[in-house]
């Protein structure tokens, strides 16, 4: 997903999950600093939570319990 540029010009991440090319789940990430000041923050915003969402929602669950250890 593209990241959005507001009306002060500042980046806004997007963040679009996909499996065997379905969307799955697209969403703007409600973060405490929601807005970067280059599109490339935006972008790397974007893909942690799109890393966090897959972890915490797509992974089978004996993945995730390895991911706590």
């Amino acid at each position: 997903m593209q990241p959005d540029q507001n009306g002060y010009g500042a980046w806004l991440a997007k963040v679009g999950v996909r499996r065997a090319g379905d969307t799955v789940k697209e969403f703007r990430p409600e973060t405490v600093q929601p807005e970067w000041l280059t599109q490339e923050e935006a972008v790397r915003d974007g893909i942690e939570w799109g890393m966090r969402y897959i972890d915490q929602k797509l992974a089978p669950p004996w993945d995730r319990a390895r991911s706590l250890v």
